[in-house]
């Protein structure tokens, strides 16, 4: 299986390491991604997302694309350990209402516990959680999170499976 499959798989196998997830048959997956597939549904099988912007996706610019036919709205990224210990920042960038459904919140992180408690705050907010990484900045590189991130597929593994396991919505990955 190609290692940018993992992320697709992780979504419903427990008891798995990223390397034994890896190594299986795609037949033995098979069920999996029928899961995974699952998880876009509940939200919608929306066809026009609004991808998450540096300092353009908090909540009036996301209800006025949802104004103009956007079925699924992504929060700009949020810094999950910071998110997880500073309240005023947590209150601060969490805007949402109840129009602003589905409604994806976007953490960086590099630590499964901080990315499942950032997760775990955001639950009853929000229809799924999204690991970042795909930003180029170089204040992720600093952090090694974002694109940084994805010289080490098992740390990312082990983020996105602690997250999946301490919440009930869906936990995707954008690169």
């Amino acid at each position: 299986m190609a290692d940018e499959c993992f992320d697709d798989i992780v979504c419903s196998n427990d008891n798995l390491s990223y390397d034994a997830i890896k190594s299986q048959p795609d037949e033995v997956n098979s069920s999996h991604y029928s899961n995974c597939w699952k998880s876009w549904q509940s939200l919608g099988s929306p066809k026009f997302v609004v991808a998450p912007m540096v300092d353009r996706s908090e909540l009036p610019f996301r209800m006025m694309c949802r104004k103009y036919g956007a079925q699924l709205c992504f929060s700009p990224m949020f810094h999950a350990a910071k998110f997880v210990e500073d309240p005023i920042y947590r209150d601060e960038m969490l805007k949402t209402c109840p129009e602003d459904r589905p409604l994806i919140i976007q953490f960086c992180a590099n630590d499964a516990d901080v990315f499942a408690a950032a997760s775990k705050l955001v639950e009853s907010h929000c229809d799924g959680v999204d690991l970042n990484l795909g930003c180029p900045q170089i204040i992720a590189k600093r952090g090694c999170y974002g694109s940084y991130l994805q010289d080490s597929w098992s740390q990312i593994f082990n983020i996105v499976r602690a997250a999946s396991l301490s919440v009930s919505i869906p936990v995707s990955c954008k690169l």
